[in-house]
């Protein structure tokens, strides 16, 4: 090629490639930088996914669970938050059960026993961070569980209600407006099982013209396109095969606002229209973003007639679901409409392979083997159940088809599998999808899962939140000096000073299970008696966590089944209880106090003992000096290293727990007191200078001195959750164990950390329980580089 045919090539090429990204550009409207509108849209930058060992439980059953917590924008590890929080909501919206994780390099795992009391139901399990908790509920992880209490005898299940389908109606970009063609989404459900029906549908303007017809296409979704006019009352009329027709009202549309529709061109680009009606002619932009990343940003100069449209290329959007927003001069979000394009079907695979029959009580060997990831060895971090498959058990919650659209979407979708197939790419199955779930309405201001004080991400351990309040003026008090303790050994002891408006964080790690904490005041001025103190919940507000779930009808066939599992359960429960009951508490390398390791320490019972502490301190705690003044007893400390006595405050804590004043320590029992630690020097902790510290231990490391110090109030607040081990006997073909002692597993192997290398096949030895039947292999994961892993196989356990 010359020099002339190459540079004619290069222009060809350029002008190709500008044209790609002017695609966008048009009459009234300028592209804006990506920064630049950055901040108007950033959503939650993390995103936290939930495997479970299986989808149904019984109550007096555990849910054993894996957390991935991910970076938003590439799926990869979440390295910098080390908390997350799950809970477990009733159909009100109310927790049941609630439990904070802690999650290194990205991932954490734990159990949650459901109780012997707990209603039958569907209920929703939700996951987030405290850095989640100051975005849109609607992205927090949610899952429906459902529970069966087979124990509770005459428990009715919940009647449905006789309605002939559930029938919802979703204008696009979020309202209709009066004189505005309008695109309108259609779902209609079974109200028993929430899964789509057959419908058509006629749209009648004040009881007599009919203006649209709809018909529902898969999983009970469809469209239809109306220009809605003042003074009309539009109504629906449904028809379902073998039912009566049912009319429903429409939205009402309003007098003045903004559309927004989308619509594909050639299957390259996207064609955007925004409308106004009633509106003064204004700046509008319309931002293209994943909600945490800006693709395309436009600033809009409105036409005379209200509208404008434009066109942005496929290529800048990339792949999963992405959000068309449309905010006003103010920046505001007025409309929204989401698109999905789905990802290149290659993707990460394991093959699992195991035999397909076993006998109960029999070792069953799982192959692990990574198929396809990438072109590159990656490690997949992983978690593995194999669980018994009951009537009741929903179709597994796939991480993949979390990851890229489910995440986005609010509601029950019905086999998302199916919108990453060639098929639904061919339909308006995608579109009507997005139609019914584009509009989240998000806002600085509203929807957000914040708490009453806002949360602050959790970077290094759990963070409690506690207010001051001034009891004299009952106002915030601000700038006060506070010690949280965690009564343990060794004790935790944690600082931090109120802000403007009374809250004080303490940065707490290594506290875990149940147990009693105290906050307490340390003014200045002396005055901690005049202050109230509460702790706060880390947990997301319950109004902003009601997600809506169908009712869970019992059904009368599964009655064998149910009793089949209910007797597994309660057998389970009696023979294995201690096992099934065991807990570990992390064990650190670094085991001392926060005052690190005292310069003089005294095993009280290594000393004669006396009857009251004046004597213990005066006998041999040398650097301790007790003097009287103003008839009581006083403590100083006494430096030999400078031969001087300190002579302002002792910091004096027992089992960790700082006393006010720290003098009462002479009326404790020295019997009760196992060791003292006592540093002679100068020690500031957070704005507080003291002359040295006193730490008593009792025999039991449990604070009981209430009578030295009533300020000091117990506070139940339950710390990070423990670690229960995963019991599963072990047999050989010579050892069946106690055949007299019945083994009703139902859930035969749950193993949080697999670790995969590509290439590499991996052998997991599984032992099948007496409980026979169809069995379920699930294995889930992310690689290093982002891409989600799903597979799952089955078998049949029989008996011997």
């Amino acid at each position: 090629m010359d020099n002339r045919h190459y540079t004619f090539f290069h222009i060809r090429l350029l002008l190709f490639i500008a044209g790609a990204f002017l695609t966008i550009a048009g009459k009234g409207q300028t592209e804006l930088p990506a920064a630049a509108v950055q901040h108007k849209i950033t959503g939650n930058e993390e995103v936290l996914f939930i495997h479970t060992d299986k989808e149904s439980y019984l109550a007096g059953e555990i849910i054993w669970y894996k957390v991935y917590l991910l970076n938003a924008d590439g799926f990869t590890g979440n390295t910098y938050n080390t908390i997350s929080y799950l809970e477990l909501l009733n159909d009100k919206g109310s927790p049941v059960l609630q439990s904070k994780i802690e999650v290194k390099k990205g991932s954490g795992d734990g159990s949650l026993y459901l109780p012997v009391n707990i209603s039958t139901g569907a209920y929703t399990l939700i996951g987030y961070t405290s850095r989640m908790k100051t975005g849109d509920p609607k992205l927090f992880f949610r899952k429906r569980v459902l529970v069966t209490n087979s124990l509770t005898a005459g428990e009715a299940a919940p009647a449905a209600k006789e309605t002939t389908a559930l029938i919802h109606f979703f204008p696009e970009g979020g309202d209709a407006i009066e004189g505005l063609i309008t695109k309108v989404g259609v779902q209609v459900l079974d109200p028993k099982t929430t899964n789509g029906v057959q419908a058509r549908g006629s749209i009648v303007a004040n009881e007599t013209d009919t203006v649209a017809k709809f018909e529902t296409q898969k999983f009970g979704l469809g469209q239809f396109i109306y220009t809605p006019r003042s003074g009309n009352r539009y109504t629906a009329i449904v028809s379902i095969p073998g039912k009566e027709p049912v009319k429903v009202a429409l939205p009402a549309q309003k007098i003045s606002g903004h559309t927004i529709s989308v619509s594909e061109e050639n299957n390259d680009s996207y064609k955007i229209i925004v409308s106004a009606q009633r509106a003064l002619p204004q700046k509008m932009f319309l931002v293209a973003h994943t909600g945490q990343t800006s693709k395309v940003a436009l600033e809009l100069e409105m036409e005379a007639d209200n509208s404008i449209a434009c066109r942005v290329s496929k290529s800048r959007l990339g792949t999963g679901v992405v959000y068309f927003t449309l905010f006003d001069q103010n920046w505001q979000p007025v409309s929204e409409r989401l698109v999905f394009t789905p990802p290149d079907l290659a993707k990460a695979e394991v093959k699992i392979n195991h035999e397909n029959t076993a006998a109960a009580r029999q070792q069953l060997t799982i192959e692990l083997t990574p198929e396809r990831i990438s072109g590159n060895k990656q490690i997949i971090n992983g978690s593995l159940s194999v669980f018994s498959a009951d009537r009741n058990n929903q179709p597994v919650l796939n991480i993949r088809d979390y990851l890229y659209l489910t995440v986005h979407l609010s509601g029950k979708i019905e086999a998302p599998e199916f919108y990453f197939t060639p098929e639904a790419m061919q339909g308006s199955y995608i579109e009507n999808l997005m139609l019914v779930n584009g509009w989240r309405r998000f806002s600085p201001t509203n929807n957000t899962g914040r708490t009453a004080v806002p949360a602050v991400p959790e970077y290094n351990g759990h963070i409690i939140t506690a207010r001051v309040v001034d009891t004299w003026t009952n106002k915030p008090a601000t700038g006060v000096a506070c010690f949280l303790t965690v009564p343990s050994v060794p004790f935790g002891l944690f600082n931090g000073t109120t802000d403007a408006d009374g809250i004080v964080r303490f940065n707490v790690n290594r506290y875990y299970g149940p147990g009693d904490i105290f906050v307490k005041p340390f003014p200045s001025d002396n005055t901690s008696n005049t202050y109230r103190i509460e702790v706060l919940s880390p947990f997301a507000d319950s109004t902003s966590k009601t997600f809506y779930q169908p009712p869970f009808l019992l059904n009368p066939v599964d009655s064998t089944d149910l009793l089949k599992r209910s007797i597994a359960m309660q057998a389970n429960n009696i023979y294995y209880k201690d096992p099934l009951n065991t807990f570990h508490v992390p064990v650190y390398k670094d085991s001392l106090p926060f005052y690190d390791k005292a310069e003089v320490t005294y095993m009280l019972d290594d000393y004669k003992r006396f009857s009251t502490m004046e004597e213990v301190l005066r006998e041999y705690v040398t650097p301790i000096n007790v003097t009287v003044r103003d008839r009581k007893l006083k403590m100083t400390i006494y430096n030999e290293k400078s031969e001087s006595v300190y002579r302002f405050a002792v910091l004096v804590l027992l089992d960790g727990v700082p006393l006010h004043d720290y003098n009462s320590i002479f009326n404790y029992d020295p019997f009760k007191v196992k060791r003292l630690d006592v540093v002679p020097r100068r020690f500031v902790i957070g704005p507080a200078v003291y002359s040295g510290i006193a730490s008593f231990q009792t025999y039991d490391a449990k604070f009981d001195g209430f009578e030295l110090d009533p300020t000091a109030v117990p506070v139940d607040y339950e710390g990070l959750e423990l670690k229960r081990e995963f019991f599963s006997p072990v047999y050989t073909a010579e050892n069946k164990g106690d055949l007299r002692m019945p083994d009703y597993r139902t859930t035969l192997l749950w193993n949080p950390a697999i670790r995969l290398e590509e290439g590499n096949a991996r052998k997991i030895n599984c032992f099948t329980s007496d409980f026979t039947g169809t069995y379920k292999i699930v294995l889930q994961g992310i690689t290093e580089d982002g891409k989600p892993v799903y597979s799952e196989s089955s078998f049949t356990v029989n008996k011997q």
